[in-house]
């Protein structure tokens, strides 16, 4: 049996907010060839990559809203969110208690939008929590199980509890363990792995941020620029300053190469990903200090 959640705004407002970005996208690019220096074309580019970036984690957040319901089997409750279901088995539940009934000071961490709250807390008397819920607390259920709880949120909670205690009665058809059921793209264990996000988040953010230094340093640099000093100090090797670019698009290319072999390298064995990962980091830092020390010289 399903039930829907109380009713809330939160997956219009992520729908208008994920619109909204597509047409920013649109006009940005659209002044994109109308730049005529390469600090503003660097901006403008984060711009673009900032609208796509919010533009993607609102869609994922549209799909969470939508997708959000409670259903009630023989075996247990089970909380379907987005790309994944938490299974929670009756024979870990303790009691379901009214938010009504609450008193005790809760502590929320996690995303609140519109109503639909998604996270984790500490609730005196009852532990660790997770939040399911998009309703007010007094007008959500807490499922209480040994280890933590679980604030769900039913269109129609006496009903909701009626099918538990029902169900309860019947007995199990199979045994179910709590856990956190991913469906794809959650259930691709280099997707959902956070130290992958963490290496090549920051290797990225390492090379982005080398191509707006040479941007921002570009206009003021003289045609050329040393790249060697003969051993009185003297350059006697120079290049156009446009050869800069080429130690970000080394990064680039570099980066991307070694996400390639991590990502192959993964399903073999983890260790050698990270370091593949990790070693694209250690790359882009020592680009960064070629390209700091050449403009330096200047």
């Amino acid at each position: 049996m399903t039930f829907q959640p109380y009713p809330n705004r939160s997956g219009f407002i992520s729908i208008g907010i994920a619109i909204g970005c597509g047409f920013a996208v649109i006009m940005l690019l659209n002044l994109l060839p109308k730049q005529d220096n390469l600090p503003s074309i660097y901006i403008l580019f984060l711009e673009i990559l900032m609208a796509f970036i919010i533009m993607g984690v609102t869609i994922a957040w549209t799909v969470i809203t939508f997708k959000l319901r409670y259903s009630i089997n023989r075996n247990g409750i089970m909380i379907h969110w987005g790309f994944a279901q938490q299974l929670i088995p009756f024979n870990q539940i303790e009691k379901i208690i009214s938010g009504k009934e609450l008193s005790s000071p809760l502590e929320f961490n996690g995303v609140k939008v519109s109503g639909l709250q998604l996270g984790w807390g500490e609730l005196l008397g009852y532990g660790k929590t997770k939040f399911y819920t998009t309703a007010a607390l007094a007008n959500s259920l807490l499922i209480v199980t040994p280890k933590q709880a679980y604030f769900v949120s039913p269109r129609y909670p006496s009903d909701f509890l009626h099918a538990w205690e029902v169900r309860r009665e019947l007995g199990p058809t199979r045994q179910w363990t709590t856990e956190v059921r991913r469906n794809w793209p959650l259930n691709v264990p280099i997707l959902a792995d956070s130290l992958t996000w963490g290496l090549l988040g920051a290797a990225a953010v390492i090379c982005l941020a080398l191509f707006g230094y040479v941007s921002f340093a570009f206009p003021d640099l003289p045609r050329t620029v040393p790249l060697h000093f003969d051993a009185l100090g003297q350059a006697d090797r120079t290049a156009d300053k446009a050869f800069l670019f080429l130690f970000p698009i080394v990064g680039a290319v570099l980066l991307l190469l070694n996400s390639l072999l991590g990502g192959y390298a993964y399903r073999q064995e983890k260790l050698a990903a990270y370091f593949s990962w990790g070693s694209a980091i250690v790359v882009q830092i020592c680009l960064w200090v070629a390209v700091y020390m050449i403009i330096g010289a200047v």
